[in-house]
């Protein structure tokens, strides 16, 4: 799929568009000076792995994003 002249892949799960948006929107603003060519996110029991590749970069970026917010975490008793 395209968004925004981003290739994107999604990898183990659903994904919404908007979820998608939200993220490549906010690569695109914190790495002004590269331009985005393509977000693989590969969806994790209790997180999400992105990859991002730039068409002026010959290297890729990779984060890891937490699903659950800090207070979800913190509500877990072991």
């Amino acid at each position: 799929m395209l968004i925004d002249n981003v290739r994107v892949v999604i990898e183990n799960g659903p994904l919404s568009v908007e979820k998608a948006s939200f993220y490549i929107e906010r690569i695109q603003k914190s790495l002004k000076n590269h331009v985005l060519k393509r977000v693989t996110f590969t969806l994790l029991e209790n997180s999400m792995d992105l990859r991002c590749s730039f068409e002026d970069c010959p290297f890729e970026c990779i984060r890891r994003v937490p699903l659950s917010s800090p207070e979800e975490r913190k509500a877990i008793v072991s």
